[in-house]
């Protein structure tokens, strides 16, 4: 379970909802809560830098920190830190504030997560956008995944119904096994879907699963899809009134391109009401 929490916060509105959502799990599983913010420093040279360089190729691909599509508008009322503390206070969570500079904030908060459980981040992008759009810090953070990252809805959402689209693999276990912990905590329902065209291999792989689930107090609805998992997952998303899709191996793939997305994760992403746990 995550007993150590990071939030990228910028005092944007979809860092606000990313703030509060990563307070609610906090106060659920006992976790301490850890507030970054990354100011811009143009200058920094690799003063910053550890070990081996960023990754060029990517941060050239990408709009600099400030850009247009990054930029989200500003609610009336902006929650600041002083607000932040003392709702910590009054749920007796443990929050850290931490302040990192650099020319992005993107590199500087993928260091920081390799040291987390759990990686919060709002979407990032208001203006102009579709759907499944994110911001380029969230998409960066998502494409160079080291930690287990939750991008949240646009609006804050009490988590009650968890879907995990199975796999049988290292990845899939290790995910099913994190969503089982967590919905114990959070008292969450955990609906398994299992996305195989071959029926006897897609029933072998539930049984696996529902073996699993047997050591933990959790309930759900636990199915089979013959459709690949793009065409299933929004459909059982929907259907079963998901608030949190659980993608596991959801790290970039290494073919060709460096930012090559993982499809199941970007389609749960299209889902705008509902909150994605990207994991490893």
């Amino acid at each position: 379970m995550p007993r150590n929490i990071m939030v990228g916060y910028d005092g944007s509105r979809l860092s606000q909802v990313a703030a509060e959502q990563a307070l609610a799990l906090a106060e659920a599983v006992g976790a301490r809560v850890r507030v970054v913010h990354v100011q811009h420093a143009p200058d920094t040279g690799d003063e910053f830098a550890a070990g081996e360089r960023e990754v060029d190729v990517v941060r050239a691909a990408m709009p600099p920190a400030g850009a247009e599509d990054d930029a989200d508008e500003l609610p009336d009322e902006i929650m600041d830190m002083e607000d932040l503390r003392l709702q910590c206070e009054r749920r007796h969570i443990v929050c850290e504030e931490e302040f990192l500079y650099g020319r992005s904030p993107g590199p500087r908060l993928l260091r920081h997560s390799w040291l987390t459980d759990l990686l919060v981040l709002g979407r990032g992008k208001e203006r102009g956008r579709r759907s499944a759009d994110v911001g380029p810090t969230t998409e960066f953070l998502l494409s160079e995944l080291v930690s287990p990252t939750l991008v949240c809805a646009r609006q804050y959402i009490e988590v009650r119904s968890v879907l995990v689209p199975y796999k049988v693999s290292i990845s899939g276990g290790r995910a099913l096994s994190f969503a089982a912990r967590l919905c114990e905590e959070i008292n969450a329902s955990l609906n398994v879907l299992v996305c195989e065209p071959n029926r006897h291999e897609a029933g072998k792989a539930l049984e696996q699963a529902e073996r699993a689930l047997r050591a933990y107090n959790v309930e759900g609805e636990h199915a089979i899809s013959l459709t690949p998992p793009l065409e299933a997952l929004r459909t059982a998303a929907l259907a079963r009134d998901v608030s949190l899709i659980i993608v596991p191996g959801a790290h970039k793939r290494n073919y060709l391109l460096p930012w090559s997305r993982n499809e199941v994760l970007w389609r749960a992403l299209e889902l705008p009401t509902t909150a994605v746990l990207a994991y490893p």
